[in-house]
């Protein structure tokens, strides 16, 4: 082969690596925007509900009645205690997994027994939610059920693109101002 053929061939690998680099590029710029506004719609909704309250925003968003809003607040009462519980029960798991982790010879046992509790409170969890679902959806006509519908699948979307997103320490439950710190 003459230089001529080779430099022809080099620059034809290079136009083609090129190609193919900016296809990559384009690909990913272009599913990262889509990944982005649907996060950006998510955020849209979490400031409405954190401005104007969670029962508040519902009764909005799902144009509920007077009757249907009172049962709605009633069901959502019981429905966050019962969640908080358990919640608190995965936090206390965690440390217990943690401690056992990282003892200096920790018990493969033990920590299987805890994972396997980790799961079972996590299964509650989800099955808490499943049944807040459908107690919410009796209470709505057709028009909303399809409103709640689609309020759930931001929320599932982003409880599952964001798992471990825990609220910062002085954030959670809807709290606003940072605690103070211990000297």
């Amino acid at each position: 082969m003459d230089t001529l053929n080779k430099r022809r061939i080099l620059i034809g690998v290079i136009v083609l690596l090129l190609v193919i680099n900016i296809s990559a590029l384009a690909a990913f710029l272009f599913t990262n925007n889509a990944r982005q506004k649907g996060y950006d719609e998510i955020k849209k909704t979490k400031e409405k509900v954190e401005i104007s309250g969670v029962h508040r925003y519902l009764r909005e968003e799902l144009k509920l009645t007077d009757e249907q809003f009172i049962k709605f607040k009633e069901v959502g009462r019981i429905n966050f205690q019962q969640s908080r519980d358990i919640t608190l029960k995965l936090d206390e798991k965690r440390i217990e997994f943690i401690n056992e982790l990282t003892k200096e010879t920790p018990d493969d046992e033990r920590l299987d027994a805890i994972a396997r509790e980790i799961g079972d409170l996590h299964y509650s969890l989800k099955k808490k939610t499943i049944n807040h679902f459908f107690e919410l959806k009796e209470i709505c006509n057709p028009e909303q059920q399809e409103s709640l519908k689609k309020l759930f699948m931001k929320m599932i979307q982003h409880e599952d693109q964001h798992p471990m997103n825990r609220p910062e320490r002085g954030k959670r439950h809807g709290r606003n101002q940072e605690r103070p710190k211990a000297d």
